[in-house]
Order: C-alpha cells, then structure tokens, then sequence
C-alpha cells in the first residue's frame, strides 16, 4: 500500500540528510532540515539530545514522516568517548521516537551494518547483532530504545559511499590520493556493499511511501573489499591503481576494532521493493559523471 506523505522532517542534513533534503526539495515536495551545527540558513537548529528541544520541534512541525539521519560516525573519537556516543547515538534516537509516538509520525532511522561482529557477512534482518566497538554499540541502543518507544518505524541498516564537497568522506580520500598521484593502503580483510548516496536516497524515500514496519537492510549486490574498492574507483576514474596497495587491518594505527566483513543481504529489500539494484560500476560511473573529474581533468592540471 502507497502512502501520502505530505509533510517530511529531516533531522541530521549532513551527507545522507542534505541528499534526501534536495532530492524531496527538488521533486517540490514540503521537507523541513534540521542539523546541529546550523552551518545553513537552509535548516533549522536541533539538538536530538534535549527531550524538549525534540519535543517542542516536531509539534510545531507535526510531520507525516521524519527521516533520522543525526548521528556520530567518527569510530575512534567514540572509542574513547561512550557516554557521548551513546547520548547522541542512542538517547537521541529515544527522544525521536517517543515524540513521533505523541504526534502519530512515522519514523525512518539511519542505522548501520556496524551493529554486526563481521565474522559471517551477508547478513540478514534477522540475524543477530553483536557491534564489537563503542560506535557499533551505540548505533545498536537507539535502535533498541527506538523499539521500545514506537511502533511505526523503518530501521535501515547500510553502509554508503559518494562524493562530497568538504572532501571528509573514503570516497573523496581514496579519488584525492589516485588524483595526487599518492600510494595509499587498502585493506583486504574489511569486508562490505555499500550503496551509492543519490540511489540509497531514492530507496529510503521509497520506505518512506510504503506501509512497511521493521528492520531493512540497503546495500549493493557485489560484496568487496577496500583494496578492490579502491581499484573500482581507480579503474572508473582513469587512475593509476598500483598506487593502491594491499594491507591489513590488524598492521593499521586505528584506535576501534573494526567489525571484518559486515556485508548485508539486500534480498528482503528487493522483494518489497520489486526491483534491481545498480552494480557497483554503474553507482561509480554515476558519480564520476556527476563531479566529472577523471584522468584527463588530471593532466591538464
């Protein structure tokens, strides 16, 4: 069953958010954003720690949908810091939900595919979760706490990848290293499918028209590793792909343990969707066309 969706909250406009954000913006859809910093005039200020501020928030705004995308992502700062982590990542999400509860919304929650130990991979919804660091811990208690609050919610378990301006994201690293002409390392031993930004847009906004309720999994049909991830881009791109070379995870300086191959079944999605997914060469090839940098852009420098 289709939904009509009038009236959408989106609270977290960094990467994914500001992406839903333009993509509802440009389809003349009525879209509120909101982030923490107000880097923008575009959004509104929200901290999803304050039960009130929430609260006080999305009663004035009374959406038929809210799409939470706020959260700390940065696995080695959380590593050391788990009370924050857990505030923002877990309490945050409670008072999302137990506000969407009073006003009758729905609830979208960006989660992650770190809730998994990585020891099987191609994880289904249904397996079970075991994060092995605090950012994967954390990610887990909001969902949890989501649960316990509200009935009407999609949890949407993914990992994603694109190109982004301020240039913080593996994507732009592993491009900006091939574009420098720099060796850089990629593991072999982390494992996953990630989704490219604009199509997991698309996907989310489908959940969001559909009378859907539980956990689903987003990510791409080819499982790889980083090092041949790194390849993809360098072959796409008309890079140099020896720059890439392999290593291992376990010889890195990183603080967090990171959970090995986190891949996710995209079967239960596709069924309920009723469609394919991309591959991962058309999700590049995608975004080497959106910036329109490749190996020409490069000698003519």
């Amino acid at each position: 069953m289709i939904l009509l969706v009038d009236k959408t909250v989106i609270i977290g406009c960094g990467f994914l958010g500001s992406k839903i954000f333009t993509n509802l913006k440009n389809n003349n859809k009525k879209v509120i954003g909101t982030n923490f910093q107000n880097t923008s005039n575009e959004f509104k200020k929200l901290d999803i720690t304050n039960f009130d501020f929430v609260n006080s928030f999305l009663n004035k705004e009374k959406p038929d949908l809210v799409i939470n995308c706020a959260a700390n992502t940065d696995i080695d700062y959380l590593e050391k810091n788990e009370k924050f982590a857990n505030m923002v990542n877990g309490i945050g999400v409670k008072n999302i939900a137990k506000t969407c509860k009073q006003i009758s919304s729905k609830l979208i929650h960006i989660s992650t595919d770190s809730v998994f130990d990585g020891t099987l991979g191609l994880y289904t919804e249904e397996d079970d979760v075991k994060p092995i660091n605090v950012y994967g811990k954390s990610k887990l208690l909001g969902e949890e706490l989501l649960q316990e609050n509200l009935d009407d919610f999609i949890i949407i378990r993914t990992n994603l990848f694109g190109y982004h301006h301020q240039g913080k994201f593996l994507f732009n690293w592993i491009l900006r290293n091939l574009k420098e002409n720099k060796e850089f390392t990629g593991f072999e031993d982390i494992i996953f499918n990630p989704l490219e930004i604009s199509f997991l847009s698309d996907l989310i906004l489908k959940f969001g028209n559909m009378e859907y309720s539980g956990i689903i999994h987003l990510g791409s049909d080819e499982i790889i590793n980083k090092y041949n991830f790194g390849c993809e881009i360098a072959d796409t791109f008309g890079f140099n792909k020896k720059l890439i070379k392999k290593g291992s995870i376990e010889h890195s300086s990183l603080i967090a343990k990171r959970p090995k191959n986190t891949s996710l079944s995209n079967l239960k999605a596709k069924k309920i969707l009723k469609m394919n997914f991309p591959s991962l060469k058309e999700q590049i090839l995608k975004i080497r066309e959106e910036i329109k940098i490749n190996y020409n852009d490069k000698q003519s420098h």
